[in-house]
């Protein structure tokens, strides 16, 4: 369980909003608090930069300071609240990384097979659909994965470095209070946040929907369901 945001502009764009509201949805909103650690990717044309930190986001005052300088073209923020039976720690803490992707989720997969490195249902997830070709080949892996696995939410933030793209997936069974996905496109860029009252111009995905998004724009829209 978490709450979770990711932008995508043409610009590199200063985070410290993003985070700001991240830290917001962690200590106060639906399910609150997220107190299980956090993490980052933010990607500029140049280079990029990881965080990860086993403190509530909401309380780590000294990197929410360097936040005011950081910039960058996409990027995912991630406020854990582990799911029963899953482990907390720094191994656990989204987003998790394979070949060139990062991904970060919430909800909670049932019956994935946490015989993995990491002991999470989300990297279980992540290996069984972050082998694709394009948008097409990643909703296919989407949908398999969907068709035989018991979940409350597959929402998913995945950004591809290669290309600078990002893919968000709106996914669930459970209450669609705490998991529908928000978004909205401005001059800005792309962002999207899981909880509605950070921003008040957000629109909600449907349930099943799945962007890719690129400098800032949807480029690609399809449905798992």
């Amino acid at each position: 369980m978490c709450r979770m945001a990711a932008f995508s502009s043409s610009n590199d764009i200063c985070i410290v909003e993003v985070f700001d509201k991240v830290s917001v949805m962690a200590e106060r909103g639906r399910g609150a608090p997220h107190d299980d650690g956090y993490g980052l990717i933010i990607q500029s044309q140049f280079e990029k930069f990881e965080h990860k930190s086993t403190k509530a986001i909401y309380e780590d005052a000294d990197f929410r300071k360097l936040c005011e300088k950081l910039r960058g073209e996409v990027g995912i923020i991630h406020a854990r609240k582990a799911s029963p039976g899953i482990p907390v720690g720094l191994q656990q803490l989204h987003p998790f990384y394979i070949e060139g992707r990062y991904l970060a989720h919430n909800g909670t997969i049932k019956d994935a097979n946490k015989a993995n490195l990491f002991q999470s249902d989300t990297y279980h997830f992540f290996l069984s659909i972050h082998n694709f070709k394009d948008f097409e080949g990643l909703l296919n892996n989407v949908k398999k994965y969907v068709e035989v696995h018991d979940f409350t939410g597959i929402n998913f933030l995945l950004l591809d470095e290669l290309d600078n793209s990002l893919y968000v997936g709106c996914i669930y069974n459970g209450d669609s209070k705490y998991f529908t996905l928000y978004y909205k496109v401005d001059k800005t860029g792309f962002f999207v946040y899981s909880q509605e009252d950070v921003d008040d111009s957000l629109v909600p995905m449907k349930n099943g929907q799945i962007f890719k998004v690129r400098s800032g724009e949807i480029i690609e829209e399809g449905r798992v369901f």
